[in-house]
């Protein structure tokens, strides 16, 4: 790859990408700075901070949308003459994803003054959001894949911390670990990949890699970086830990699970999709499909609100990723980033849904799961904000016209009809599981509108309910703005809008593509979703009662068996014979060494020094002897001398 770009200058770096990215870093040290005694104030200062960052990103989307890619380099580091550097790139796709997360993460961080101002550990959890923030958007305008590898790892870390914010709760500890665990396993092989990058093409810089230098390293380069996406964006067979994350609190869920993190690995996909060699991409669309279809069949089997947004996560990642592998990146990415607002809107949505709930329960000291939507109902007259703003989000995610996601949806449609089209009959296997997916989304949708909002009260009858405060629905008043057609494109059955032509003057179509080859596409897929809605709305009594689909055709229990539990025994095994045989023969050798040092101390103490003090007493002994035999005079020679003569003489005689 080529990139023909401009030198970033300095003025540019400072006055937009830098405030951009290190605020949010900055809002993450105060938030551990501020005392315990004033912990409060975070929930003031982390927003105020995320708000000039989106400002800057906003700002600097604005100047760059269309211009040609600009580069800063840095040198990082040297290692044997070779330098390693500081590789920021900015162009259309770079400046458009910045500006969404940026805008997302502020609006999680208002909403979180309101949702988490009971919590006891405000400044880990805003400290832990501005971190987050900051590697995300690194991901985002990193340059080279060394230092994006650096900002994935931190993700990975702040994403860990806030799935177990609540870590006293074991279900919230377990699915913080189930999430590290399964996101290092694909990260192994990301590095596996960075490895095979650097072989075959000597840099990681993304402007100076030449594809058709890498001979062979190519795919397996490719497949690396794939695997590094299955983890962080929860795809088959590693997306187990996506429904578990929801234990966490719910702007967590919006912020991490739904607009950004599992979105970093379809956003990596985006951006270096030359890399991948066309064996990779028809395994990436294989992928893609399993795991749209299982999240969407998935979701239609849960009756927990956001278990079944976790699942439609899941399902609409997997168009995306399908979309990468039908070699349509610029549909993939334009469905990621209207994906990232009107699914950001519908955790938050539920989220006020739970925490009125939860303090409605507090009051009348009643107790029920409230996220379970069988217990619910004829909540649309009790809030009925939140119930517009659950209806026009939910709409973008069914694809209903006149909705962003109904846009997003149909280039992804466009390009499956147009790569099956133009290859082998089985290609139209995978174009058709976008058509069922699309079928599924507003099955499993309206379901959860109707038992939540329209279907007759369960138990919720004497619960005094209440709008969430302002604070809260301020978000999702500009998230559902932003799930309405004209944020893609002023025509609402065209999306070759703005955002679009954006992206694909980076990422330019497949060959020979054009952007209606299917006039009749519009109006197929208007019949296609009144028709699923058709179904839902008659089939709105039945229940669901299918342990296949609650638990996702169990590919997660076997993941578990498989992968988890000889991981955990492993890790288990290598604890104990740490513990008992490596720990119990240290110490053993230590016990040794301790006792014979003893052992030679005594023996140096009262064999050795007793040796040498007795010679020594003897002297002295002796000494004083002859002393007092030389003081006594001639009177004491003489008896001593006569002494010794009889002594003698007696001897003799004897």
């Amino acid at each position: 790859m080529t990139i023909s770009a401009q030198i970033l200058s300095a003025d540019t770096l400072i006055s937009g990408v830098l405030p951009a990215l290190l605020l949010p870093l900055i809002s993450a040290i105060v938030c551990l700075i501020v005392s315990e005694k004033y912990g409060w104030v975070v929930a003031f200062i982390s927003p105020l901070f995320l708000l000039v960052s989106a400002a800057f990103a906003v700002y600097t989307c604005y100047h760059q949308l269309g211009s040609d890619p600009l580069i800063f380099n840095l040198t990082w580091f040297s290692v044997a003459g070779r330098e390693f550097d500081i590789n920021l790139l900015l162009n259309n796709i770079s400046t458009l994803m910045m500006s969404v997360v940026s805008v997302v993460s502020f609006l999680v961080h208002v909403y979180s003054i309101g949702y988490m101002a009971d919590d006891a550990a405000q400044r880990r959890y805003f400290s832990m959001l501005g971190l987050f923030t900051f590697a995300m958007l690194g991901i985002v305008v990193s340059g080279n894949f060394l230092l994006l590898f650096m900002f994935w790892e931190l993700v990975g870390f702040s994403s860990y911390m806030l799935i177990g914010h609540w870590y006293e709760k074991p279900e919230a500890a377990d699915a913080a670990k189930r999430a590290f665990l399964f996101n290092r396993l694909g990260d192994a092989g990301f590095v596996v990949g960075l490895m095979a990058i650097w072989s075959g093409y000597g840099t990681f810089n993304f402007a100076d890699i030449d594809i058709a230098n890498g001979g062979g390293w190519q795919i397996v380069a490719g497949i690396g970086v794939l695997c590094g996406v299955l983890g962080k964006s929860a795809q088959f067979p590693l997306f187990g830990w996506l429904p578990k994350a929801m234990e966490g609190p719910t702007p967590v869920s919006a912020l991490i699970h739904a607009a950004t993190m599992v979105a970093a690995g379809v956003y990596l996909l985006d951006r270096v999709f030359w890399i991948f060699a066309p064996p990779v991409l028809i395994t990436i669309a294989i992928i893609g499909a399993s795991t749209a279809l299982i999240g969407a069949c998935a979701a239609i089997g849960q009756h927990d609100m956001k278990r079944i947004l976790a699942y439609s996560t899941m399902s609409q990642l997997g168009l995306m990723v399908m979309a990468v592998g039908m070699e349509a990146p610029f549909a993939s990415m334009l469905h990621l980033i209207t994906h990232a607002f009107f699914k950001a809107g519908l955790f938050l949505a539920a989220g006020c849904i739970i925490h009125t709930l939860h303090q409605a329960q507090h009051h009348s000291r009643d107790s029920f799961d409230v996220q379970d939507i069988r217990n619910l109902g004829g909540l649309r007259k009790r809030l009925p904000f939140t119930f517009v703003a659950f209806l026009v989000c939910g709409s973008a995610l069914a694809g209903l016209p006149f909705f962003a996601g109904f846009l997003s949806k149909e280039a992804i449609l466009e390009a499956a009809l147009h790569w099956a089209s133009h290859g082998q009959s089985w290609r139209w296997l995978l174009a058709g599981s976008a058509f069922v997916v699309s079928f599924l989304t507003p099955i499993y949708t309206f379901r959860m509108i109707w038992k939540i909002f329209m279907d007759e009260e369960v138990l919720t009858q004497n619960l005094e309910i209440a709008e969430a405060p302002p604070v809260m629905r301020f978000p999702l008043l500009i998230l559902s703005i932003a799930s309405l057609w004209f944020a893609v494109s002023f025509n609402p059955f065209d999306f070759n809008g703005w955002v679009f032509r954006n992206i694909s003057d980076f990422i330019p179509p497949a060959a020979g593509a054009s952007h209606h080859p299917f006039p009749w596409l519009s109006f197929a897929s208007i019949f296609w979703i009144a028709l699923a809605l058709a179904l839902a709305y008659f089939s709105r009594n039945a229940s669901i009662r299918s342990r296949l689909l609650y638990e996702a055709f169990y590919f997660d229990k076997v993941i578990h068996l498989s992968v988890e539990l000889p991981i955990n025994f492993l890790g288990n095994m290598t604890r104990r014979l740490d513990r008992k045989w490596i720990d119990g023969t240290l110490h053993t050798a230590a016990y040794t060494y301790t006792i014979l040092a003893h052992v030679v101390g005594w023996f140096d103490r009262f064999a050795i020094d007793g040796l040498v003090d007795g010679v020594a007493w003897s002297a002295r002994m002796v000494g004083y002897s002859v002393r007092r035999f030389q003081r006594e005079g001639v009177q004491l020679y003489i008896f001593w001398a006569l002494f010794a003569i009889i002594i003698f003489i007696i001897w003799t005689l004897l």
